[in-house]
């Protein structure tokens, strides 16, 4: 999995599996949480963990930061929709 940061925006490429792969988003995700508005760019990944989902929940209800994931495929975003989270993370197709 590779990671980039450019200003508040984290691009994702790569499958999304372990709790490795977590850590590490969730380091890149702490530097930029500040901008209050952060867009996730998943091109590659047809999941993202539950760690990660628990994660992003907890930055939009706690500390009021504005979640934007931009998913590559349509599997993931099928998946955010069917457990309830396609709006609560303003889930759209890159």
């Amino acid at each position: 999995m590779e990671l980039e940061t450019e200003k508040a925006t984290l691009h994702i490429r790569g499958t999304i599996l372990s709790v490795a792969d977590f850590e590490r988003i969730k380091e890149q995700l702490e530097s930029i949480k500040k901008e209050k508005e952060i867009i996730l760019k998943v091109y590659d990944s047809l999941v993202i963990n539950s760690s990660l989902i628990g994660y992003l929940v907890k930055l939009i209800n706690q500390e009021a930061v504005v979640i934007h994931i931009q998913a590559g495929q349509d599997i993931l975003i099928e998946l955010l929709e069917d457990i309830g989270l396609s709006s609560t993370f303003n889930v759209t197709k890159i």
